[in-house]
């Protein structure tokens, strides 16, 4: 607005020979696009300058004035919350889960169902067929026990040579001993299953197949559940968080303190608690990086021992704080924030 000033009085100075400006308190408009900024700063005579100057100055230190408001303003709750979800982006989340996992039960729940209806057929076979599939059974798992072996130590399923890299068995004599013990077991685990195989009817190997697909069914449905359940855990523990930064931006919007560079974030830790998150004063009674007691902890939203708390979950409450109080929560290092 000063400046505005000045160049006015300049263009007065400079101009007084045109006509006089309209008046404009009879409602007619100024043309501001007349004024001709090199005729203003080149006027000679005297006197003009120092005007020059001044101007000059007043115009560099409204541009540095800008330049810092821009730069206090640069930091905004999205800065700060960084990856952060929101409560309802977390929220919605778990209502994603809960339908999974309402998908993957009622799965698993019908594969169970269909198991024991299998298992209640293979009950009225007859008994030498119920051994048969009984040893059927017992010898794919065999089989399956030796290929799993196999793929550990690094060799093919069926492949002997593998068993030289066992640890331990660095003696050559020793290693050829188990190459050859190996084979054995091998030839006589697929020579079983596949006379077992022989033995059994279409029907039988039908329903072994249809049980191992559901056993198969059931335990990827129980290992997709516990997955669930982790994923579940991991958002209930960011849920906090989330909800104090949703907490602290509506206070900073609303709010008349706005949101303190970080830097003065920094030397307000430094002189509240050395920068330690899990500080507790000699009384006990302030705890955390900002030193809150519990009464203040809560009219932010926060609940248990703020010491316990997240540095995240702390530093969104104490920015809350500050946007509805100021430095008033901290009478001592409070003025670190001004």
């Amino acid at each position: 607005m000063r400046v505005h000033g000045v160049l006015h009085l300049r263009y007065a100075m400079k101009f007084r020979h045109r006509p006089p400006a309209p008046d404009i308190g009879s409602g007619a408009s100024v043309d501001a696009s007349r004024l001709d900024f090199d005729e203003l700063f080149d006027t000679p005579g005297p006197g003009k300058p120092r005007l020059r100057v001044f101007a000059a100055l007043l115009l560099v230190l409204a541009m540095l004035g800008g330049l810092y408001a821009l730069s206090a303003s640069a930091e905004t709750v999205e800065d700060l919350r960084g990856d952060i979800l929101t409560g309802d982006q977390l929220r919605s989340q778990l209502r994603d889960i809960a339908d999974e996992r309402a998908a993957r039960l009622a799965a698993l729940t019908s594969a169970e169902a269909k198991l024991v209806d299998v298992l209640s057929e293979r009950e009225s076979l007859a008994d030498d067929q119920r051994r048969l599939v009984a040893e059927i059974e017992a010898a794919t798992v065999n089989l399956e026990r030796l290929a799993v072996l196999a793929f550990i130590t690094g060799g093919d399923a069926g492949s002997l040579e593998y068993l030289t890299a066992v640890n331990g068995a660095n003696d050559v004599a020793w290693r050829r001993y188990l190459v050859r013990s190996h084979a054995g077991s091998s030839r006589i685990a697929i020579d079983r299953l596949r006379d077992l195989r022989e033995r059994a009817d279409s029907s039988v190997l039908d329903m072994i197949e249809v049980a191992e697909d559901l056993r198969a069914e059931i335990d990827a449905q129980a290992a997709a559940l516990d997955v669930l359940a982790d994923s579940e855990a991991e958002i209930q523990a960011v849920m906090p968080v989330a909800d104090a930064w949703d907490r602290a931006a509506i206070a900073i919007a609303r709010g008349q303190y706005g949101i303190a560079p970080a830097d003065r974030w920094e030397r307000l830790r430094s002189c509240e608690s050395t920068d330690n998150y899990q500080a507790i004063s000699p009384s006990g009674r302030y705890r955390g990086a900002y030193q809150f007691d519990l009464p203040t902890w809560e009219t932010v939203g926060g609940a248990g021992d703020p010491a316990l708390a997240s540095p995240e979950e702390q530093d969104a409450r104490a920015r809350e704080l500050y946007a509805r109080r100021g430095s008033e929560p901290w009478p001592v290092c409070g003025t670190h924030l001004e």
